[in-house]
């Protein structure tokens, strides 16, 4: 005898059924993304951060551990990957800005290096990454106090920003 003959023989509706259980599985689900919100929460009390990117939580007090561009929190890992996308999405302003933020954090905390000359390679060292950035001394213009030529981007503007494939 086929199930549904079965099924109906004993008074057994197979959509009610489906639906039973469809109910339970949506509040097992809801529970569960209840306690993993309640867990996440729980970490950042203890002093951890989760990288918008990955996912992963980092300590907090250590401050090369994430980057917090535009109140975004990205680790640096995800960087790379992060800043080229982003980038294209904010306003030449606001790129500029978060850009100096993320050149000032690369160097203070990962050991990023200016290249003035664009054509110089990395021969010694093998690179992490790399992005070119607006100078922060001249802000872009190439020149410092009216006429003199920038001396840490040597006139272009632009710097070249070289992180070291071994950080810290």
């Amino acid at each position: 005898m086929h199930r549904s003959a079965r099924a109906s023989e004993f008074g057994i509706n197979g959509n009610e059924v489906r639906e039973e259980q469809e109910d339970e599985v949506m509040e097992i689900l809801a529970r569960v993304e209840h306690n993993l919100n309640d867990l996440a929460q729980g970490l950042s009390l203890l002093g951890l951060k989760r990288c918008s990117w990955c996912k992963r939580f980092l300590r907090s007090s250590d401050p090369g551990a994430l980057f917090g561009g535009d109140g975004e929190l990205v680790c640096f890992g995800c960087v790379p990957a992060w800043w080229p996308s982003r980038r294209e999405q904010l306003s030449c302003e606001d790129r500029k800005k978060i850009e100096g933020n993320l050149v000032f954090w690369l160097r203070s905390f990962h050991n990023a290096h200016l290249v003035k000359d664009s054509r110089k390679t990395s021969e010694n060292q093998p690179v992490k990454f790399e992005l070119v950035a607006s100078c922060l001394e001249c802000r872009g213009t190439g020149t410092l106090m009216g006429d003199r030529r920038c001396r840490y981007c040597d006139g272009p503007g632009a710097v070249r920003v070289v992180v070291p494939e071994r950080t810290r």
